[in-house]
């Protein structure tokens, strides 16, 4: 279901061909600059970041929490889902919102190991990709697979993105509040914002809780920002007992579910689950 209000809207952005994301510092939120020498970031108040031998950023001062990485084998089943193409339909309809724009920066926050940005970019010549996720691991991935983008470990949440300088932030599965959203985004920029639609995973929904009723329809109402088009993403997905068990170790429902749920499910579970996502596109005011 497609509700297109696209065309006409401005070229407000000039597009450079480098057009990297504007960061502050993590610690006292002054503009970072690049140095040219070391190739890492540094603030007026000298606070001063390398990069990765591998040329990503980490912006979180201090140790890392173990709890925010995944571990290998989880890492090794969301890459597999992935690059199965399980996702296509969604990635297709992210890029027909997208495709009478304008070329730009693309942020994804959230990113995880950049599937979105790489699958995009194949979609979207001449745009630009970022992201910033919390995980270590997923931007090394992230970064080792699309060198081109610009990959940060941040917490998307409180991204480290200079107020006013967001040309497209895609949003999906992540709780910011709308106003910070807003005070990212530069003057006429965009945000792709997705959520669950009411049948989304409806077979674990309702093998978890035989009695769910779906919810009515409801589209978002972002305060701040203007619609310029909605799309409802609803596909199917064949599984087997192996993917049946990663569907729950990735979704919230799965991590709710009892032990006897959980067996019952990977074991004698459904051979398709539907997706069903809501996609809406937004821009901020000139």
């Amino acid at each position: 279901i497609v509700s297109p209000i696209l065309p006409n809207a401005p070229a407000v952005m000039a597009f450079a061909k480098r057009n990297p994301m504007h960061l502050q510092c993590p610690i006292c939120r002054s503009p970072l600059q690049l140095h040219e020498a070391s190739r890492g970031v540094y603030c007026a108040n000298k606070h001063h970041f390398d990069p990765a031998p591998e040329g990503y950023l980490d912006l979180i001062p201090g140790k890392k929490n173990p709890k925010d990485s995944d571990s290998r084998a989880l890492m090794r089943a969301k890459r597999h889902f992935l690059e199965q193409g399980h996702q296509l339909p969604l990635v297709e309809a992210m890029a027909s919102l997208l495709a009478p724009l304008e070329p730009r920066e693309l942020i994804h926050l959230g990113c995880g190991e950049g599937y979105y940005c790489r699958t995009l970019a194949e979609r979207l010549p001449g745009w630009q990709f970022a992201g910033v996720d919390i995980a270590k691991n997923t931007i090394f991935a992230a970064n080792k697979a699309q060198p081109d983008a610009q990959f940060v470990i941040a917490d998307p949440a409180r991204a480290p993105i200079m107020p006013g300088t967001a040309h497209l932030l895609l949003v999906n599965d992540l709780k910011v509040k709308t106003e910070q959203l807003v005070s990212w985004l530069a003057p006429g920029g965009y945000l792709l914002y997705l959520q669950p639609g009411p049948r989304h995973q409806w077979q674990l929904r309702v093998s978890l809780n035989p009695v769910s009723m779906e919810h009515p329809l409801s589209w978002p109402s972002l305060a701040g920002l203007n619609p310029m088009g909605q799309l409802r993403c609803q596909f199917g997905m064949q599984m087997d007992q192996g993917l049946r068990s990663f569907i729950l170790e990735t979704s919230r429902l799965g991590w709710r579910a009892s032990g006897e749920q959980r067996h019952a499910f990977s074991h004698q579970g459904p051979d398709e689950l539907e997706q069903d996502l809501l996609l809406s596109l937004w821009q901020k005011p000139l």
